[in-house]
């Protein structure tokens, strides 16, 4: 039986949704945090961005991804010999609406939150 993936969506300050996979939920100081993994590295996909000509799409690598329009930039390395995707931890609510939403951390509580999330991925036995 296979695994259901469990997806949410998030929706940048520009507009732009994200489709992350929710891989682990888990409380912590009576609230709700999730595990979001985004598995789609762009790093070698054409960006969105077009040249002076409007009709043409153009490639970041030939622009230097740093000074690429749309800010396509990778956290890959060069010699990674693939990308294996991105974690990030939020915290979980309810809208008005009953709908969840998902807000970012502070840097402080994401301090404390990084061992239990090890320990929520990476259980030891003990």
């Amino acid at each position: 039986m296979e695994k259901e993936v469990k997806l949410a969506v998030l929706v940048d300050e520009d507009g732009v949704e994200y489709e992350l996979e929710i891989v682990k939920e888990f409380d912590y100081k009576d609230k709700k945090y999730a595990v979001l993994y985004e598995g789609n590295c762009s790093c070698n996909e054409e960006c969105c961005c077009e040249e002076d000509d409007e009709d043409e799409e153009h490639d970041c690598e030939e622009n230097d991804n740093d000074d690429c329009e749309c800010g396509s930039n990778c956290d890959c390395h060069e010699d990674d010999e693939e990308c294996d995707g991105h974690i990030y931890v939020f915290e979980v609510v309810r809208d008005e609406e009953g709908k969840e939403v998902y807000n970012e951390v502070d840097p402080g509580l994401m301090e404390e939150l990084i061992p239990i999330v090890e320990k929520e991925l990476y259980p030891t036995e003990e």
